[in-house]
């Protein structure tokens, strides 16, 4: 009785493991998609039916990281430096799993393909997996490979890369190099991501954007120093399509062109080149920007450089002005800038002594709803910072003050005598202000006390007004 019991426990589990099994591919392989690719490889060696499942998980993410190195056979002396994994006695190595999918993937659709691999990057593997996944109606691509030489992606990459939404490179020796010819195209290209990417020419970059006509989104990370041959690095943004666009550039060797009549979103950050178009921007609604003092000699003309891009940005609706970029604003020999007639939200802020570009702002943002004072980055000597006349005692007191400003966040504030000076001028002329946040900096409580105390006594010109005061920022 009891091995009948046994033997019908067993057929039991074998009935259920028949059940899993018996699915069909395309099922398995979207419950594969839900587990790492550590996880889904290593169901491989459950049984045949098994073996080749994993290669067709419609997502692909390969990551080195993920694989501890061990030598592809048994037999092979192991290296000091190789650490082993096993999984019940079966070994794997990354190259060979990546060969082995590339291998028996054949033609299956790939929605996503991701490859991270770092300075042990073989690209003779990584030209193999982009030459075969591109061919199975690829929808995005992401490429994050440090080989030790130069990596010149294949040509089949552009000729072939009709279904391709997502391209996403990052690689200091990846190197673009379009091939010239009409049948470079990317039709359904909507984002574009290139990370420390090198191109091969000075026109490399404008010949790819030239050929993503429905480009929506694009993100250039040039973290590295262009050679003397390829000063002035020719960066021409020219897409009607463009809604976003994130620019970091740590050189000032290149030309920018923007001309994105589309464009909602833009972020720069790090150094800006004297050589600078930026024209038909009239849809944007955000910028941020991280411009950061460069080299040059003349503080001035950089100044005025960055006054200039700001000048571009006059129908911007929420501007985020970095400390550095207000410090070079500061330099620059005069403050000539249109009205800023959409502008509704400011986040200013500074990591100097010299305020009086804000006031200036204020008095050609006649719409400003919320504006935010961020001096939290600020390294303090030990005597007040002062907040210049020109603020503190406004003759002409900005329109938005009067009738717009709606919300003021006072971020690093410190007690000083200047700065409640600043408080009081905006409780005293807002009108409709709903709600001002003061984040300080932790105080003794005597400090503290004080401050509440000469805050509380402040007159308010709108009768709604509603004071925060957190004394908690670090």
């Amino acid at each position: 009785m009891a091995s009948l019991s046994k033997s019908t426990s067993k057929r039991q589990k074998a009935t259920m493991v028949d059940r899993i099994s018996n699915l069909p591919d395309s099922l398995l392989s979207h419950i594969l998609s839900f587990l790492t690719i550590k996880e889904y490889v290593a169901t491989s060696i459950l049984s045949s039916r098994w073996k080749l499942v994993w290669t067709l998980v419609p997502i692909v993410e390969f990551d080195a990281n993920e694989f501890e190195w061990i030598s592809s056979s048994s037999d092979e002396e192991e290296s000091p430096n190789q650490q082993q994994d096993q999984w019940n006695g079966y070994r794997f190595s990354f190259t060979h799993i990546v060969s082995r999918f590339i291998a028996f993937r054949n033609a299956n659709p790939i929605q996503k393909f991701r490859l991270q691999w770092g300075c042990d990057c073989d690209p003779i593997h990584v030209d193999t997996c982009v030459r075969a996944v591109i061919a199975c109606d690829l929808k995005e691509l992401d490429l994050r490979v440090c080989p030790r030489q130069p990596f010149y992606l294949p040509s089949s990459l552009f000729s072939y890369g009709k279904t391709l939404v997502v391209l996403k490179l990052t690689g200091y020796n990846i190197v673009l190099n379009p091939p010239s010819s009409s049948s470079l195209s990317f039709p359904s290209l909507m984002n574009l991501h290139l990370q420390s990417v090198k191109f091969a020419n000075h026109d490399s970059f404008s010949r790819l954007i030239s050929c993503c006509p429905v480009l929506q989104d694009l993100s250039v990370i040039a973290d590295w120093l262009p050679s003397f041959r390829f000063r002035n690095y020719s960066l021409k943004i020219i897409v009607p399509t463009l809604k976003r666009l994130n620019l970091n550039m740590s050189f000032e060797l290149y030309k920018l062109v923007i001309n994105a009549p589309a464009l909602e979103y833009l972020s720069f950050s790090g150094l800006l080149d004297k050589h600078l178009l930026l024209e038909n921007l009239s849809n944007l609604v955000e910028a941020v920007l991280h411009i950061v003092t460069g080299d040059d000699n003349n503080i001035k003309d950089y100044g005025n450089r960055v006054l200039d891009f700001i000048r571009a940005l006059y129908s911007v609706k929420s501007l985020h002005l970095s400390a550095d970029t207000t410090k070079c604003l500061c330099n620059a020999s005069g403050f000539d800038t249109p009205m800023f007639h959409n502008l509704a939200f400011l986040n200013f802020s500074v990591d100097s002594c010299m305020w009086h570009v804000l006031p200036l702002f204020l008095e050609r943002t006649p719409n400003l709803a919320v504006l935010i004072l961020d001096k939290r980055t600020i390294q303090y000597a030990l005597d007040e910072c002062s907040i210049t006349h020109e603020w503190i005692r406004l003759l002409d007191v900005p329109k938005c003050l009067l009738l717009q400003l709606s919300a003021f966040h006072f971020k690093g504030f410190e007690g000083f005598n200047d700065e409640l000076e600043l408080v009081r001028e905006i409780l005293k002329w807002a009108r409709v202000l709903k709600k001002m946040t003061i984040s300080s900096y932790p105080l003794d409580s005597e400090k503290k006390v004080c401050v509440l105390k000469q805050l509380l006594m402040f007159p308010r010109r709108s009768v709604t007004c509603e004071i925060a005061f957190n004394c908690d920022e670090s």
